[in-house]
């Protein structure tokens, strides 16, 4: 121990001597000043000079620095830790927050301009007049149009307090409305919720960041003002989070009693409990194997402590514990200090938990032979190869071409090309170009995406045995 000590110590020094690039402290008096450097540190001091010597550029110390420290944090092999550059750092802590610096706005690329999807309730872009649909046409003065999503992303972005003017145009009036916005900061949301009836309140957690448990307590209220009997708590997809927003969504549901078991290097074990009293509420959790960390504590305690059915499929198996470091203009580390239990002491790392009631979802693709599609090329009536086929075949899925699919594009084809234009607003020329591709897959997509949700059904069923049996008793 005293010699690893030794090591990191001289680790630290010659990090701060080149970090600071204080002159007068040699190597010499580092050495003298520890008795006797190992072999190992002594190797990377002479590996520092000679890159600084010998390569062709110049080397800055700071980037040296930064990839010693990449390297050994890579060197653990463990898919959880990770070094981060000062900016990667702040973007990550921006995510796992769920606050951000900005205008408030969610935008797509939709007919080749930067649109407005929402508007986030609150936000600096409400109160300035923007709107869903609006379309980014200038901004700070400088014309936009064109430019990738990303872009107009991080222009957006600013500090709190900081002004960006922006102009878009809205509706078919083509005349530029512009607007100075200030920036604030603004926090997501991770919960939604809905009563869906009979007693049912439904609540969806995408991820456990700062303010997941002060938006989860305003649906809860909601449900105790609808009369709600009965909860589903949907915890699919949810990769996780803070590990103290998911111990107080916990004592939300899990009454007196262990929640988790959070178990360092040392074996030392931290015990994380509820107060709580016994909820009134029915309960079923779904999940799946997006589930994962944070949310498969929550899922794990509840499971644990029978307070509630879990449906769905089996978690994800993420049982480890990172905290992060900053470390200033060098960036940020985030590792893996400890593995957790659930209150049983079952440990799930790399298992997963299985649901209390299996519900598969239909995994199969209906798209796995169809032939692929080259968005760039455009398709008319009399060509004939494998593109038509593949958009014949999409069709088809989409109810719109109800013939056997042959590669022709003959009149048939045109008039399925024609309806889908008509359906999504496009000009009906009955010719596959850059905008009917984008409207096949919004088709698509929305098709998909209206499919029963059988995971949900079985949840619903269940919930509602439940609470039969409850009144009953």
């Amino acid at each position: 121990m005293k010699k690893r000590s030794r090591w990191f110590k001289c680790i630290i020094i010659i990090a701060m001597i080149s970090f600071l690039s204080i002159t007068p402290v040699t190597y010499d008096k580092v050495i003298a000043a520890e008795e006797k450097i190992p072999d190992e540190i002594y190797f990377l001091m002479q590996m520092e000079n000679f890159l600084k010597t010998n390569y062709v550029e110049d080397v800055a110390d700071l980037d040296l620095l930064r990839g010693a420290i990449k390297g050994m944090i890579e060197s653990l092999d463990d898919p959880y830790s990770e070094y981060f550059t000062p900016e990667e750092f702040k973007e990550f802590n921006e995510e796992t927050s769920g606050n951000f610096e900005g205008i408030g706005v969610v935008i797509t690329l939709k007919d080749k301009y930067i649109t407005v999807v929402s508007v986030l309730e609150g936000s600096p872009a409400e109160k300035a007049g923007i709107k869903p649909g609006d379309r980014f046409i200038e901004i700070d003065g400088s014309n936009v149009t064109g430019l990738p999503l990303s872009d107009i992303l991080n222009r957006l972005k600013g500090d709190k307090g900081s002004k960006v003017n922006i102009g878009v145009i809205r509706g078919d009036d083509r005349q530029v409305l512009r607007f100075e916005v200030e920036r604030g900061v603004i926090k997501t949301n991770p919960i939604s919720s809905k009563i869906l009836g009979q007693g049912i309140g439904y609540i969806k957690i995408s991820e456990f960041n700062e303010n997941t448990v002060e938006n989860l307590d305003k649906a809860l209220n909601d449900f105790k003002k609808g009369g709600v009997l009965g909860i589903v708590l949907d915890l699919r997809n949810n990769p996780g989070g803070y590990l103290d927003q998911a111990v107080e969504v916990a004592t939300r549901f899990v009454p007196k009693g262990p929640i988790v078991n959070i178990v360092s290097k040392d074996g030392n074990i931290q015990s994380y409990t509820s107060k709580s009293e016994m909820s009134s509420n029915k309960l079923v959790v779904l999940v799946n194997g997006g589930s994962a960390s944070a949310s498969e504590i929550l899922a794990g305690a509840i499971k644990d402590r029978k307070v509630g059915i879990l449906v769905g499929e089996k978690t994800f198996g993420k049982g480890m514990v990172q905290r992060t470091l900053s470390l200033g203009t060098l960036g940020g580390i985030k590792l893996t200090i400890a593995h957790y239990t659930t209150p049983n002491g079952t440990n799930i790392n790399k298992t997963g938990i299985i649901p209390d009631i299996v519900v598969e979802t239909d995994k199969t693709n209906p798209f796995k032979d169809f032939s692929p599609l080259n968005s760039q090329k455009t398709l008319k009536y009399g060509n004939i190869g494998l593109e038509v086929l593949g958009i014949q075949q999409r069709l088809r899925f989409l109810n719109l071409f109800n013939t056997t699919p042959d590669g022709v594009f003959g009149p048939r084809t045109q008039q399925a090309v024609k309806a889908l234009q008509q359906k999504a607003g496009l000009p009906s020329t009955g010719v596959v170009d850059a905008n009917f591709y984008k409207a096949l897959d919004d088709a698509i997509y929305k098709k998909l995406s209206l499919a029963e949700d059988i995971q949900l059904r079985k949840a619903i069923d269940v919930l509602k045995e439940m609470i039969k049996k409850s009144k009953a008793a």
